[in-house]
């Protein structure tokens, strides 16, 4: 039964859609809108966003996330990030709204940090400071986040 499950799980993960994005299990990859770059993200059921990023012109990825909560340009915003491996203190910074979305766009600025977190995790929880003593969790599946990461 346990073979079974697992080869029901190596065809989800590694097997590639007919069309320019590839999707392995709930995480997509495939080029940025503005063709700057490739991506590896997954969307949870309320829409929100979250990936590695790679862009060309640098030579880097970053980690970012796309949520409903609104920020200002480059100001820092602090989270906590949760999954079933462990808990830690992230900062996000603000790139700006979506274009044709109500997401606003984050970079988490210390990325060695979600790595960790989410290596071996199955899923990721995000909470969001709001007013008061209020918090917002955007939750994402990990489910081959490390194929979809490393075709990029």
């Amino acid at each position: 039964m346990k073979i079974a499950i697992l080869a029901l799980a190596a065809t989800i993960c590694f097997a590639p859609m007919a069309h320019s994005d590839t999707t392995f299990g709930h995480w997509s990859t495939g080029a940025t809108n503005d063709k700057s770059g490739v991506y590896a993200a997954t969307a949870n059921d309320d829409g929100a966003i979250f990936g590695k990023y790679c862009y060309f012109s640098t030579k880097n990825c970053t980690w970012h996330i796309a949520i409903d909560m609104a920020c200002e340009k480059d100001a820092f915003y602090p989270v906590l990030a949760s999954s079933d491996k462990g808990a830690t203190s992230l900062v996000l910074q603000c790139v700006g709204p979506m274009t044709g979305s109500n997401l606003y766009q984050y970079i988490f600025n210390n990325w060695k940090d979600v790595e960790k977190l989410i290596k071996t995790g199955s899923r990721l929880g995000i909470a969001t400071p709001l007013q008061s003593d209020q918090f917002k969790v955007y939750r994402f599946l990990l489910d081959c986040m490390t194929q979809s990461t490393e075709s990029i």
